[in-house]
């Protein structure tokens, strides 16, 4: 993905949208006729819909469990607007519109969630069609993984990207997924399996051996590339995660040859990573779930150029939870005494951990 180093100028691009004021709609009785709608702009554009409520498996959806959803009216009437069934649940909403225009109408969630995970819902409304996504909870955050690494095969989760990144063919990605694979290879007498990213198939090697959390690469973060180049493509093997560890506890990776643009060329030096606990056994909301045994931690990529001095080139804060493993991580540049925000990746669903 894309390359972020201290030798490089990164630009920031801010963007401004503009929103209509649409009114919100409760269920209204009296009248005759039927509305006409649609979910979609005059694009076929899709809005954003709002999920609210806390979903845990076998728990009856309650008036808390509700989805806000995006319409315009074209006349009034009776509508009725709903989903399909997915995991024991579904959403949906009847009643009489008495204008036209943009909408919000609010779906009542019914049914209970059977298995946890993220469930994608299809809305249906006359002869248009809208998506949205619940996930649902449970033991070890809804995962039937006791550890901070699931293995099961096909499990995924989905990450989101802001800013999203640009790619090759001038398009942008804020959305990606990491699949489980079946695939695994052994490294230093430990046995890594290969975790797959889509659109961009990126291969991820993660490890858990003797109580040891292990990736297999380079020193950067996840996903993210730092370096333009790996000296003979080497690779190191490095502990990503502590669970036991106190906060303030840290530890550094092995060290290996790296080279990063300069302005002039390669400059090229030794690239490690430092680790540090910042805090464990917290919990953090995320897609209206609240998540238990979080650790965070630092993750800081240091680079030391031949006959030069250390210095940090990027730090990252990264939220793990037990039974899901990454949950956020934010990307900082250390710039003139500031720590500026530069990427965060952030836990968007997930299914089959």
């Amino acid at each position: 993905m894309k390359c972020f180093a201290s030798y490089c100028f990164l630009l920031l691009a801010l963007s401004m949208g503009v929103f209509s004021c649409s009114k919100e709609i409760s269920v209204e009785t009296g009248g005759t006729g039927t509305a006409v709608g649609t979910l979609s702009d005059s694009l076929g554009n899709c809005k954003n819909s709002v999920v609210k409520g806390e979903y845990q498996i076998n728990t009856q959806l309650n008036d808390s469990n509700y989805v806000k959803v995006n319409v315009i009216f074209s006349s009034i009437g009776k509508y009725k607007i709903y989903t399909d069934t997915v995991n024991g649940m579904w959403f949906a909403d009847s009643g009489f519109n008495q204008s036209t225009g943009p909408a919000v109408i609010q779906l009542k969630g019914k049914g209970m969630p059977l298995t946890p995970g993220t469930a994608d819902f299809v809305l249906r409304y006359g002869t248009s069609k809208c998506s949205f996504s619940v996930t649902a909870g449970g033991p070890n955050n809804g995962s039937n993984s006791t550890d901070y690494l699931p293995t099961t095969e096909n499990g995924w989760i989905r990450y989101g990207l802001d800013p999203a990144l640009s790619l090759n063919n001038g398009g942008t990605l804020d959305t990606f997924r990491t699949t489980i694979t079946n695939i695994t290879t052994p490294f230093n007498g430990n046995l890594y399996r290969l975790y797959e990213t889509t659109p961009t198939y990126e291969a991820l090697f993660f490890s858990k051996s003797n109580g040891k959390y292990l990736a297999k690469g380079t020193p950067e973060f996840d996903l993210i590339y730092v370096y333009d180049t790996i000296v003979n493509n080497e690779t190191i093997e490095y502990e990503y995660l502590r669970t036991n560890a106190a906060a303030g506890e840290t530890w550094e990776s092995p060290a290996l040859r790296a080279g990063a643009a300069n302005g002039t060329g390669i400059l090229y030096g030794q690239a490690k990573l430092k680790f540090t606990i910042l805090a464990n056994n917290e919990t953090a909301a995320y897609l209206g779930l609240s998540f238990s045994n979080v650790i965070r931690l630092k993750r800081e990529i240091w680079f030391q150029p031949d006959n030069g001095n250390n210095q940090l080139l990027l730090y990252a804060e990264i939220s793990y939870a037990k039974g899901i493993g990454m949950l956020e991580q934010k990307i900082y540049a250390p710039q003139n005494g500031q720590n500026i925000l530069v990427q965060r990746m952030f836990i968007k669903g997930y299914k089959g951990l």
